[in-house]
């Protein structure tokens, strides 16, 4: 009886391994560079008190490798209270288009994030928005490469967020934790079926927006204007396209504290909530089947067998994300990172879904 329960077990995780790698696959296939379009870009950065970043974000924006009138970009500054918005000021002179919107409150019932991407989306002049943190620092060719993803018929484009070169032990962690993030994500833009973006570098069009009935489903929510977006726009049957040119991806600093990294990620796990039954289900199991695998052997030592069988599994996914995203682990922190990520989705991912989630 514990075998043939622990081969069901094994056989659903084994599930969701063929689903990643064949996903994987299908988004090599499909993401090819292409010509670029050369269309206009609004950039859209929401800021809330971001005085210590946003000048190397616009500074490196303003060093874009892309024609000044093709672009502009839009600041949201929400209800800063230091010296953003004169910071942001002094970069006149380096953009043809910058526009500022200060914000001074929020409407009852609405996410500041929202809120501010909401009034930034209306003063945007151009149709294709890109949207970026006010802490990551886009190479010189990131409007090129992300034009290249954004075909004539591309709704929307996902790309990625790179940590800084990790410093110890916890932030190596979280750049493993991020690759299988990434993996999930590219296998449902190979799938035609997407279910992760990355808010802080990643675009889409007005018309699909619009159609989407905007964030008028979700506007109270504190997470989801990047996951819950596309989604909805996957449900529209829109192309959805995944940026693989690495001058598309950006850099982003570690947080600075274990108590920002699990705030954060509360608010990331908040938006599971409302994500299909479907997709919901598909998570509850893969994440069960995973802690299952690790628990069986110790209480049915044949059960040990299947987990080396998952680590194996887990090891290929991880060595093809590397591969597609450039990044890389070593084989020994793959097995002791393995091991965390269990203990990780286990513990804190249902720290999203109870209690008050603060911005």
């Amino acid at each position: 009886m514990m075998l043939l329960l622990t081969i069901f077990i094994a056989a659903i995780y084994g599930y969701f391994i063929c689903w990643l790698l064949l996903g994987l696959h299908k988004l090599r296939k499909k993401s090819r560079q292409s010509a670029p379009q050369q269309h206009n870009y609004s950039l859209i950065i929401a800021a809330h008190n971001e005085a210590t970043q946003i000048a190397d974000c616009l500074q490196a924006l303003a060093n874009q490798n892309y024609p000044a009138e093709k672009f502009e970009v839009i600041l949201a500054a929400d209800r800063c209270t230091d010296e953003t918005v004169a910071i942001a000021e002094k970069f006149h002179d380096q953009f043809s288009r910058l526009h500022i919107i200060e914000i001074k409150d929020v409407p009852p019932g609405v996410s500041p994030k929202k809120n501010a991407l909401d009034l930034a989306i209306q003063a945007a002049n151009f149709d294709h928005f890109i949207f970026l943190d006010a802490d990551v620092i886009t190479p010189a060719n990131h409007l090129r490469a992300m034009d290249e993803s954004f075909r004539q018929n591309t709704a929307a484009v996902v790309s990625l967020m790179k940590f800084d070169p990790p410093q110890n032990f916890w932030q190596r962690f979280i750049v493993f934790e991020k690759l299988i993030s990434w993996c999930i994500s590219g296998a449902g833009v190979g799938y035609n079926a997407p279910i992760i973006s990355y808010g802080g570098n990643w675009g889409y069009t007005r018309k699909v927006f619009t159609e989407s009935g905007g964030f008028a489903e979700i506007r109270e929510s504190l997470s989801g204007d990047d996951d819950l977006m596309l989604q909805r726009f996957g449900k529209l049957g829109a192309r959805i396209d995944f940026c693989l040119n690495p001058a598309g991806w950006v850099r982003t600093p570690h947080l600075n504290s274990f108590s920002h990294f699990l705030r954060q990620r509360r608010r990331h796990f908040s938006a599971g909530q409302r994500y299909s039954t479907r997709l919901q289900v598909g998570y509850f199991f893969f994440h069960l089947s995973n802690l299952l695998l690790w628990i069986m052997p110790l209480i049915y030592t044949p059960a040990l067998f299947f987990l080396l069988l998952k680590l194996l599994a887990d090891y290929l996914v991880t060595r093809r994300g590397q591969t597609i995203f450039q990044e890389r682990t070593s084989l020994l922190n793959f097995i002791l990172f393995d091991g965390l990520y269990m203990l990780y989705n286990t513990l804190i991912g249902p720290l999203g879904h109870i209690g008050k989630i603060k911005w």
